[in-house]
């Protein structure tokens, strides 16, 4: 589903920013190292792939250079609910690892959707 930037707080740049930078802009579920707001990609290549030759380093490099998307750091609301950013309630994910926790929460999503636009719900009081 695409992201309702109207349902956002104005300072939300402002609040995931912070989750990244208190992230230390590594993936909170795999670990995977991310870019920073402003780097490019040589940077980021510098900054990551060990300078060290070997096996590792070289299939980081390609897989930099072949999907430099999956180094883009999101922050994810956990409860799927854009309104709410209370600290425990972000986290700071890689986009694959965003896109999965979505993924697995379509159905979810789609009732909060439905209940936003203002579809009673039967099943809560």
């Amino acid at each position: 589903m695409p992201m309702q930037r109207d349902r956002y707080p104005s300072r939300w740049q402002e609040i995931a920013l912070q989750v990244k930078t208190e992230a230390n802009w590594k993936c909170e579920e795999c670990g995977r190292e991310c870019r920073k707001v402003g780097e490019t990609l040589s940077e980021f290549i510098d900054r990551v792939v060990p300078k060290v030759h070997c096996t590792d380093s070289c299939d980081l490099l390609h897989e930099i250079n072949a999907k430099p998307t999956r180094f883009v750091l999101t922050t994810a609301h956990l409860n799927h609910i854009p309104e709410d950013c209370t600290r425990c309630n972000l986290k700071a994910l890689c986009s694959v690892c965003h896109c999965r926790m979505d993924l697995k929460a379509m159905a979810h999503k789609k009732m909060l959707k439905r209940e936003y636009l203002g579809q009673l719900n039967l099943f809560n009081s």
